[in-house]
């Protein structure tokens, strides 16, 4: 998230990034953190991510460092961003469609229909899976696998109606 800020912003210091994942209620859908974020940028600007690109005095608190993102950075953002686009985990998912207008419409929807796959595939797998009736292990729990069943068919089901709203021209990116 620190990436995809600073880049939306050109310059930007930790309190600038905290506040605006605040303003997102990101604390919702995902594990982030005030210290997290000033880790972040110590850990990005070491990994060439993040430049310095000066200090100014706060007018209520510590002297703050601003960052911009380098080119390096906007290339990791976009991998970062692809790649969260396909996950299975809810919370990485979220953040790249946070970001996903940092891409072009076409890149998303190849991303998105690839999601799609991935969930099919594992919605078969556990359409699959054996169930016993009075099962010795939680591998053959019927409630269990069929909880996990479906909530996998229900993100199935969203995410082909994301397709859609892709398709049909919803939402805004970069290149258009």
């Amino acid at each position: 998230m620190v990436l995809g800020i600073v880049s939306q912003r050109k310059e930007s210091h930790g309190y600038d990034v905290y506040r605006e994942i605040m303003s997102w209620k990101a604390e919702t859908w995902s594990k982030v953190r005030s210290g997290s974020i000033y880790h972040a940028f110590t850990q990005l600007e070491k990994e060439g991510l993040l430049s310095k690109k000066g200090i100014e005095k706060s007018k209520d608190g510590p002297v703050q460092t601003r960052y911009t993102i380098t080119e390096q950075g906007e290339a990791e953002l976009r991998r970062l961003i692809s790649s969260s686009l396909i996950s299975l985990d809810q919370e990485q998912f979220a953040t790249g469609l946070a970001f996903m207008h940092l891409l072009s419409r076409k890149e998303v929807s190849r991303l998105a229909l690839k999601r799609l796959e991935l969930y099919r595939q594992t919605c078969d797998f556990m359409n699959a899976l054996p169930r016993e009736p009075h099962p010795l292990t939680p591998a053959t729990h019927p409630e269990i696998i069929s909880s996990w069943t479906v909530l996998f068919e229900a993100t199935l089901a969203w995410q082909e109606r994301f397709i859609e709203h892709l398709e049909t021209g919803q939402y805004v990116f970069t290149n258009e």
